[in-house]
């Protein structure tokens, strides 16, 4: 990884990689004469830029998993960029957009949403309890929304005492220990349960009523939002990112602005005042996502890019 940082750490990071960058260029180019591959993807920018005098237009393409800061490095690398290979594919419009706003031509960028295969077992019964039961799926960080959270979820206590508030995931322990100590503080021990990270989907969302994805960050997709739709469960989310282009708002979940604590609490006690609403929103989000996110649409869009039919 080449780091645009400049903190000692990071600056002994990218000599470490220079330092090994003649194998690597090597390597590669035995590969490209042994293979000869008609198409290539790469999903990083630090590889692009390390392999930057092997890049052909008519091969390479950059298949874009983030969204690009608007920052001079970035334009003046992406600008560059833009003649040395085929295409960008951008998970979302807001990673496109990214692209848009530092001057990659519109033209050279494909939207290809990700699609995955349907996480829901062909048996799945969601408990019978979960009804009042709210998650947060994810790495536990400050920018994950986690602190809005708690303080929407104090608020929809007082009117729904029987809520709980369910966090699966897993953050640095000093982090950790603060969100415990915040929930302390609002009175709201009682109500959490802390699961750390588990790997069965299944585990997860039969267990829930609601997801949400309080994210202050800008999410270029937004997997854990998909993930709940297609389990069947509404989801209030940011509307910042790619969430926007899974989550229709009013119809498979809410959007709210980052940080609107109040606007978020509306929506939970939106939610939980009115069983068939939240069933109702929660089998649309289903027909949604295993309408245009399932991974047979994903694998056409791909291989109608690349040529394979």
């Amino acid at each position: 990884f080449i780091s645009a940082t400049l903190r000692l750490e990071y600056i002994l990071c990218t000599l470490d990689q220079l330092w090994h960058w003649p194998a690597l260029f090597l390597g590669y180019l035995r590969f490209l004469r042994r293979v000869r591959p008609t198409k290539i993807i790469h999903t990083n920018w630090h590889h692009i830029l390390l392999l930057w005098p092997l890049l052909h237009p008519d091969r390479d393409i950059f298949w874009l998993h983030e969204l690009i800061p608007n920052k001079p490095q970035y334009r003046l690398f992406f600008r560059g960029l833009v003649n040395r290979i085929d295409r960008f594919i951008a998970v979302s419009e807001a990673a496109k957009k990214s692209l848009t706003n530092i001057g990659v031509p519109a033209n050279k960028i494909r939207v290809i949403h990700n699609g995955i295969r349907d996480p829901r077992p062909s048996v799945f019964t969601a408990s019978e309890s979960s009804a009042a039961v709210i998650g947060i799926i994810g790495q536990v960080g400050s920018w994950k929304g986690h602190e809005d959270l708690l303080q929407a979820f104090q608020v929809v206590v007082r009117n729904y005492p029987r809520a709980q508030l369910s966090i699966f995931g897993k953050g640095l322990p000093a982090y950790e220990s603060f969100i415990q100590g915040r929930a302390a503080e609002l009175g709201l021990t009682d109500n959490i349960h802390w699961h750390g990270f588990i790997a069965d989907r299944s585990a997860i969302y039969g267990q829930l009523g609601i997801v949400t994805v309080p994210t202050r960050s800008q999410e270029p997709f937004g997997l854990t939002a998909l993930e709940a739709a297609f389990f069947g469960l509404p989801v209030i989310a940011t509307n910042r990112g790619g969430l926007p282009e899974i989550i229709e708002h009013g119809v498979t979940g809410y959007l709210f602005n980052p940080g609107d604590v109040d606007e978020l609490a509306r929506a939970l006690m939106n939610l939980l005042a009115n069983n068939d609403l939240r069933k109702g929103i929660g089998y649309n989000a289903r027909v949604r996502a295993t309408t245009l996110f399932n991974q047979e649409r994903f694998v056409r869009d791909f291989m109608d890019l690349l040529g394979l039919h």
